[in-house]
């Protein structure tokens, strides 16, 4: 078993405001999907998982069958929201380097092994010969992810590896994500709702926190009996009052009539004349941002 935790980190940019204090969260086997909006903390965090920053305080710590990392550069493998380097080289080019310099001494029957088997994984054997320039923006990441096992890691750590894909790729990057992720632990980050109906999963964050950690299932029954509708005329719908005791997850405007979809967040919220309603995956998404 492989257990990546996050401890009492803090984290801030020079003076700025801290972007992390008091942090703690733990990734397990398998695929985790790391969902928060721009701006929420994802990049900065995995950026601190991988050592390319360094907390102001706390650990990033790896466990794995019970026996702690001591080099988690050796275990961990970063892939960055654009995976786009050296233009000039074709894919295999570049599996080749990456492959020999995270693994010192290597034979090249190794090395030709392992790239050989990282293509086939990502689905790219036919871009093998192809410069990196000529990609598409959805077959970089396809390489990125090929990359990212070399040297078969326990922790794979993508950052926002669909932002500006089409739907088709999307849909393809995370089918090979799950093929890749077998015996491994692998973290995704996203800001993009969709992404959720791959995987089963989530911690939500907000603003350096997080505001959920469970599978689908238990995000839905986590807002179940505090989703309520309200339809009433627009001169009536009092925006800020009702925010006070509930959190407006939509609002419709229409034949100066508003439909509006609220989250109780107060014990003692009012609701009479309001229409308890079933919540779906989207609802209870939109209650915790």
């Amino acid at each position: 078993m492989t257990q990546l935790q996050i401890k009492n980190l803090s984290f801030r940019y020079k003076l700025k405001k801290y972007i992390f204090k008091d942090f703690d969260l733990t990734f397990s086997d398998g695929i985790t999907l790391l969902l928060g909006a721009n701006g929420s903390g994802k990049s900065t965090m995995f950026k601190l998982i991988a050592g390319v920053l360094l907390p102001k305080s706390g650990e990033v710590t790896v466990n794995i069958d019970g026996q702690a990392i001591t080099d988690l550069k050796s275990v961990i493998s970063y892939i960055p929201q654009n995976f786009n380097i050296f233009p000039s080289l074709t894919v295999k080019e570049v599996l080749t380097y990456i492959c020999q310099a995270r693994s010192k001494g290597i034979s090249k029957q190794e090395t030709k092994r392992q790239v050989e088997n990282a293509l086939e994984i990502a689905d790219i054997e036919e871009y093998a010969d192809k410069k990196m320039h000529t990609l598409s923006g959805g077959t970089c990441q396809r390489v990125g992810i090929a990359q990212s096992i070399l040297g078969d890691p326990k922790i794979i750590i993508a950052d926002e590896p669909t932002a500006g894909l089409d739907p088709e790729q999307r849909e393809r990057y995370n089918r090979i994500v799950s093929r890749t992720a077998q015996n491994r632990l692998f973290v995704i980050s996203t800001h993009l709702f969709e992404d959720a109906e791959y995987y089963n999963n989530l911690v939500l964050i907000a603003d350096g926190k997080v505001n959920f950690q469970g599978t689908k299932q238990q995000l839905i029954d986590s807002v179940d009996g505090k989703l309520y509708t309200l339809i009433c005329p627009e001169a009536e719908f009092d925006k800020k009052k009702l925010s006070e005791n509930f959190k407006i997850i939509d609002d419709i405007y229409e034949n100066n009539t508003v439909t509006a979809k609220l989250f109780v967040k107060a014990e003692n919220a009012n609701v009479s004349g309001m229409k308890p309603e079933k919540a779906n995956l989207r609802d209870a998404w939109k209650c915790y941002r």
